[in-house]
């Protein structure tokens, strides 16, 4: 499906649902309420028990726009839900859409305005943190995320695949992409949230494009599948500490090696792989520190004075980690 005025590339709605009948209709509205309305909504159902689907056959009937629902047999889980509704939408460009948040009015239009740059594959904005009730919680998901202003400003230089190394920034409800990007970077290979997966293959072609403001209201409830609400300290220290070290690099370091395969085959820009295999040499000497925790010292130092721990940790709580747990 073409443009359709002043050089916008035409919008679908990728929406994955599941037994989200209760926050459903306030998405819908907002979907209704856009400035710059998509060209369709796709919507994949992952066999929910509720009235989900009703739901969605009621808004299909009085949308101005197409409206395809499609049911999954069986449950697919989000990350496959969510493949299956990007890979049949028509237009130019595909939003992602959780079915629990609220649109702000000009959402699609900023989306379609970032995404009109030519070298610009994905773009994804800040998002609102609200109660069930969609009260403000005081704060959005970049502070949340501990995005900071240095690193927005990096990704706009081109530099994202550097903070995405570091940490995963990007919320899906608010990421848009070019149709391109769903073609090269699906399917998703396991360990992967398909956010973090889709933007860090942009950020790897330099096309990841921050918008410094919030365009969606993230509604936070006892169902989300990953939710934005803030970890106090306490509860963070309690987390790291129940981790498995060894199981826990085992992961990483197979969804890192994922990535740089991936990458190798799909024509990727030659200057981040350097930066990628640095950050699986991080890894792999990570994973390998001595069970006795004071024979880990002289690695850990090693990783802290050549500067890796700053370029692929999250914090000082990375050296804790890897200095306290078994």
């Amino acid at each position: 499906m073409p443009s359709t005025d002043m050089g916008s590339p035409t919008i679908s709605i990728a929406l994955a649902t599941c037994d989200g009948a209760r926050y459903l209709p306030a998405l819908l509205d907002s979907l209704l309420a856009q400035r710059l309305p998509p060209i369709e909504l796709v919507a994949c159902d992952d066999a929910s028990d509720d009235a989900t689907e009703a739901v969605l056959q009621s808004f299909a009937a009085r949308a101005p726009f197409p409206v395809r629902i499609e049911r999954n047999a069986a449950r697919l889980g989000v990350v496959a839900n969510f493949s299956r509704a990007m890979a049949l939408c028509g237009g130019e460009c595909i939003a992602l859409a959780d079915q629990d948040d609220v649109w702000h009015p000009d959402k699609l239009a900023r989306l379609s305005a970032a995404l009109s740059g030519p070298t610009v594959l994905a773009a994804f904005s800040d998002a609102s943190v609200v109660d069930e009730n969609l009260r403000g919680l005081g704060y959005g998901m970049w502070q949340r995320g501990h995005f900071t202003k240095d690193e927005q400003e990096r990704m706009r230089r081109g530099r994202a695949f550097e903070v995405l190394l570091k940490h995963q920034v990007v919320t899906g409800a608010t990421l848009a992409m070019k149709v391109g990007l769903r073609d090269t970077a699906l399917p998703v290979p396991p360990g992967w949230p398909h956010d973090a997966w889709l933007a860090i293959h942009a950020a790897a072609r330099d096309g990841l494009l921050p918008i410094d403001a919030p365009l969606i209201d993230y509604r936070q409830h006892a169902g989300n599948a990953v939710g934005g609400k803030k970890k106090s300290l306490l509860g963070e220290a309690r987390a790291a500490l129940a981790l498995d070290r060894a199981a826990w690099y085992r992961q990483e370091r197979a969804r890192w090696q994922a990535l740089a395969e991936r990458l190798a085959t799909s024509g990727v820009v030659e200057s981040s792989r350097p930066a990628l295999d640095e950050k699986l040499f991080h890894l792999a000497a990570r994973a390998s520190l001595p069970a006795a925790r004071w024979r880990r010292l002289p690695g850990i130092w090693r990783e802290l004075s050549a500067g890796r721990y700053a370029r692929h940790a999250r914090n000082w709580g990375s050296i804790a980690i890897d200095l306290l747990v078994r």
